[in-house]
């Protein structure tokens, strides 16, 4: 069965997308909407909610045809979906500003009329059918996708939501359509994750509740974790998603804790 699946053909990604920036929004001190437009995304989704994309960034004068399936593929960054329009064939993306780095920088100067390529949409959680109480529990990084996922919740279900943010001028509304009132939680200069673990534990909810829980990698384990052993949450009643680690760069976008 190895040898078999070691000559297995390796299946073929789909091509990226090139779109054009349409629209630029600074919508906190530290987070850009940004709204591409174009043909190539006839199709695209519509995205699971909490899904992911990769926006590539080719150096200029490389030469990199996003049409030629054997080029190799330019740096790229993992990023949420955040709103697909079909009939307009536009995207939003959000991009948390954290200094120097490929997207955060390019989304800091970033021009309308500019080109990003854009791969996917792959991931993403299948929000049940029965869920009458959802946690969502997310730092600045995951607030994008955890809109995503209120907005997939079925009617008359019911959210508690915390949200953990760098300082109090990052508390912005996680959806249009839905009315949620988080609980902000405002991390300062304690480690990312920190305060959702403090006040995870402090919740009183069913016992039947789901878990949405999307952070620092190393916290949303300790709080997995604590769901399973402590609580004695279903395995699937929970759904994690390590966003970013401490200390790494462009940290992998399939860590979702159960390892």
């Amino acid at each position: 069965m190895a040898e078999e699946a070691m000559q297995q053909p390796r299946r073929k990604r789909a091509p990226p997308r090139m779109t054009t920036v349409k629209a630029i929004e600074r919508v906190t001190p530290k987070l850009i909407r940004v709204t591409v437009a174009g043909d190539e995304l006839e199709g695209f989704g519509p995205p699971r909610a909490g899904g992911h994309v990769k926006l590539l960034f080719p150096t200029p004068g490389s030469g990199w045809s996003h049409k030629d399936p054997e080029a190799p593929r330019p740096p790229s960054r993992t990023y949420t979906p955040r709103r697909y329009d079909p009939s307009a064939k536009t995207l939003q993306v959000e991009f948390v500003l954290h200094g120097d780095g490929l997207a955060s920088s390019w989304a800091e100067r970033a021009k309308e009329g500019e080109t990003l390529y854009v791969a996917g949409p792959g991931g993403g959680y299948d929000v049940p059918a029965d869920v009458t109480t959802m946690i969502v529990a997310a730092d600045e990084t995951s607030m994008p996708a955890a809109g995503m996922i209120l907005e997939a919740l079925p009617k008359g279900a019911s959210a508690t939501v915390l949200c953990e943010i760098p300082d109090a001028a990052e508390q912005r509304p996680l959806s249009p359509t839905v009315a949620v009132s988080p609980k902000w939680l405002v991390r300062g200069a304690a480690a990312g994750g920190t305060l959702l673990e403090v006040e995870v534990k402090k919740l009183d909810v069913p016992a039947d509740a789901h878990w949405w829980i999307a952070c620092e990698a190393g916290a949303m384990r300790r709080i997995r974790m604590y769901l399973l052993k402590e609580r004695k949450v279903d395995p699937m009643h929970i759904h994690t998603r390590g966003y970013w680690r401490l200390g790494e760069t462009n940290y992998p976008d399939h860590d979702y804790g159960n390892d």
